[in-house]
């Protein structure tokens, strides 16, 4: 008989012979467990829709979605809320455009608003930090207050609860301090791509330039070192306080593959600085240098791209000191040039030579470079004579081949001390004569 009627309609619930039923008015269809409400279908008047066990309970909210055990089951005054898992958004209350995707995804949520946590237990203890977004297994479940916060991996997240503008990035990455990226744990061994990381230095966008930097000053004052890193050390100093997950399928202890990584990594040499070393050196002498970074629990980080500004300009002060040496040479080479001409000029000179004989009949004497040589108080000059030597001296000339002093000898001397205060700084002849001969010139510089 049933077949032969279109549909048969008890109270407001109509069922239909092709199997379909809904209400007969503007209500949702409402399913209950053991009298407690545990779906709703919704209406034009009541938009919220939900399917599990408790799943938005009581809600004067609207535009909620919740799916699951549990699922927005506290929400009161929420809007634009989606939870799909058991107990994700389950203590919502106020909170807002929040999105959970996983059991236990933004479970005790009260009052953030604008949150998405996909995976199981993602976001798990935020209640009311907002504009978070996390994907993966557990990540930014840590964070209660912290807002625009990002997590992309397997426990992906923040050490602390209430830090913002984080973002973290692969399996366990932490961000440790507000406004800070981080990519990978400490794992990774290496990171890269195919092109130089770019940082926005725009000449519109800064102010005060000052052309202040140091160069040598600091760039010598720096330490570098080999070292290699304690694993033990890192996970001491970068532990976070993370909440106890009840997951048997989850082991905190390593695997196999992970310890080796980590013993292999200890044994490695790492070349580089020590941060808290490199903030002292720059300190010392009054630079505020930008490659130290510092974070909120006091982990010591090197920008090590910042050194090039300070060996870029050491590099120019270097070079500023090879021109001038170069220049300094240059006239050097020109003296001594100068010198080679003179010394010519006065072998050739007859105003040396009193006597006639020949030199070749002379005694045996020897000349020797004066030492210092440059020198700037005074300098020694050497010299041996034969026995019974007789009218010796030493001339000293200018470049100009003008005679500047005649020093005489004794035939027991073998040295005389010439003052740099007699004479003007700059490049001098010295001969030994002997009975009116020369017997050698040299030359001397006398500096200031």
């Amino acid at each position: 008989m049933l077949s032969m009627v279109a549909s048969i309609v008890f109270g407001q619930l109509r069922v239909g012979t092709s199997g379909s039923f809904g209400a007969t008015t503007n209500v949702p269809l409402v399913f209950n467990v053991n009298n407690v409400k545990s779906g709703s279908t919704g209406s034009s008047s009541d938009i919220n829709v939900s399917f599990g066990y408790q799943a938005l309970l009581s809600s004067s909210g609207a535009n909620n979605t919740a799916m699951g055990y549990n699922a927005l089951q506290a929400n009161r005054n929420g809007n634009y809320n989606t939870a799909t898992g058991c107990s994700a958004l389950g203590c919502n209350r106020d909170g807002t455009g929040n999105t959970a995707h996983g059991m236990d995804a933004l479970s005790v949520n009260v009052d953030g608003g604008y949150n998405s946590g996909f995976g199981n237990g993602a976001l798990r203890y935020n209640t009311s930090g907002t504009h978070n977004s996390s994907l993966g297994y557990w990540a930014l479940s840590n964070n209660t207050s912290g807002s625009y916060n990002t997590a992309v991996g397997f426990m992906a997240g923040a050490t602390g609860s209430n830090l913002s503008n984080t973002t973290a990035i692969g399996r366990q990455a932490e961000a440790t301090s507000s406004d800070q990226v981080r990519i990978g744990n400490n794992l990774v061994g290496s990171i890269g791509g195919y092109a130089a990381w770019s940082n926005i230095s725009d000449g519109r966008i800064k102010r005060n330039i000052r052309a202040d930097v140091p160069g040598l000053a600091f760039i010598n004052r720096l330490q570098p070192v080999t070292y290699n890193l304690s694993f033990e050390a890192i996970d001491n100093l970068m532990y976070s306080e993370k909440q106890e997950i009840n997951d048997n399928t989850f082991s905190k202890e390593l695997d196999e593959r992970e310890k080796g990584v980590r013993a292999a990594r200890e044994k490695q040499i790492q070349t580089g600085f020590v941060a808290q070393d490199v903030e002292k050196t720059a300190k010392s002498i009054g630079y505020d240098f930008s490659g130290v970074d510092v974070d909120e629990i006091g982990v010591y980080s090197l920008r090590y791209s910042e050194f090039v500004v300070p060996l870029v300009k050491a590099v120019q002060e270097l070079s500023a000191w090879n021109d001038k040496l170069q220049e300094q040479n240059d006239r050097m080479q020109e003296q001594i040039n100068e010198l080679k001409e003179e010394v010519d000029i006065l072998k050739l000179s007859p105003r040396l030579s009193t006597s006639s004989e020949p030199i070749t009949d002379m005694p045996r004497a020897i000349l020797y470079q004066n030492a210092p040589n440059p020198f700037s108080e005074r300098t020694v000059i050497k010299f041996e004579l034969p026995d019974n030597t007789a009218n010796v001296y030493i001339y000293v000339f200018n470049m100009q081949g003008t005679l500047v002093k005649q020093l005489p000898i004794n035939a027991n001397q073998s040295s005389i001390t010439i003052n740099g205060s007699e004479l003007s700084a700059g490049m001098y002849l010295y001969s030994l004569i002997v009975n009116g001969q020369e017997i050698d010139t040299k030359r001397m510089i006398l500096t200031r």
